[in-house]
């Protein structure tokens, strides 16, 4: 009885303690519970940049290609890659474009907005750039799409030669997420 009472104390002491729980009784001890397949699961979002009138101008849209809800709020973190898929060291700088950035709820098939300004030139600050990859607040990067003014995607994107970028806030609406200064 007493040494069922002090492995009782022992326990209830080393939970407190915050030591780990025993390992369940199928599985050995110091392994940790598999992970399920829809744990790993990234949100399925696709984006893409749509360039606008003025040259280096894009609407980012992100689109909820999954089979649930994400939220997020803030800004997306550009990251560039150059022809031989080495990072860009591009500057991004964030904006408050329109405005705060609201918490945003995307269920399936929906999508939110973010303006976007390249600054393309050709001087010897510019990097000619292979990809762009966007990363909403808290999920995983994903490869953006461009698309030209004329609806057709843009598949060699060396020839945009990007010094630095600058990004709006995410918006669940397209209006007004353009203007830059």
């Amino acid at each position: 009885m007493r040494l069922t009472i002090i492995a009782a104390l022992l326990t209830v002491s080393a939970t407190a303690c915050g030591a780990p729980d025993p390992a369940p009784r199928d599985q050995p001890a110091g392994s940790t519970a598999p992970t399920s397949a829809s744990d790993q699961q990234q949100p399925a979002v696709k984006a893409e940049l749509t360039m606008q009138g003025k040259p280096g101008l894009g609407l980012l849209a992100a689109t909820n290609q999954g089979t649930a809800p994400i939220t997020f709020q803030g800004w997306p973190k550009l990251a560039f890659t150059n022809p031989a898929n080495q990072p860009a060291a591009i500057p991004v700088e964030q904006k408050l474009v329109p405005g705060e950035g609201p918490s945003i709820t995307l269920q399936p098939g929906q999508t939110a907005f973010a303006g976007v300004q390249l600054d393309v030139d050709d001087d010897a600050g510019s990097f000619a750039i292979n990809e762009m990859t966007a990363e909403l607040p808290g999920m995983a990067p994903v490869k953006v799409a461009f698309v030209g003014t004329d609806g057709q995607p843009i598949a060699d994107l060396s020839r945009l030669k990007v010094s630095e970028a600058k990004v709006g806030t995410m918006q669940p609406a397209a209006q007004g997420v353009l203007v830059f200064d």
